[in-house]
């Protein structure tokens, strides 16, 4: 589905109704913005490439021994 949007004065655009509720989209929702190198703006958001990189992240490091170490603390806060 396509939408057309406009950008205002401050270089917003404003994400119509029918798509913040479609994909869930709260006011002050984090999004990532990614320019394709054809030109292309992607915008997607935030909370699901962060579940996706902490699922990766868990599977990797199952099993990490080493409980002290600063790594395996911000991996923790990552995945929880």
């Amino acid at each position: 589905m396509y939408y057309v949007v406009q950008i205002d004065k401050r270089g917003r655009i404003i994400i119509p109704r029918e798509i913040r509720r479609k994909i869930g989209i709260k006011p002050m929702d984090k999004m990532v913005v990614r320019i394709r190198s054809d030109g292309v703006i992607e915008v997607f958001p935030f909370d699901r490439l962060y579940r996706e990189v902490s699922k990766v992240f868990e599977e990797k490091f199952r099993g990490w021994r080493e409980e002290s170490h600063e790594a395996t603390k911000v991996l923790r806060g990552m995945v929880k």
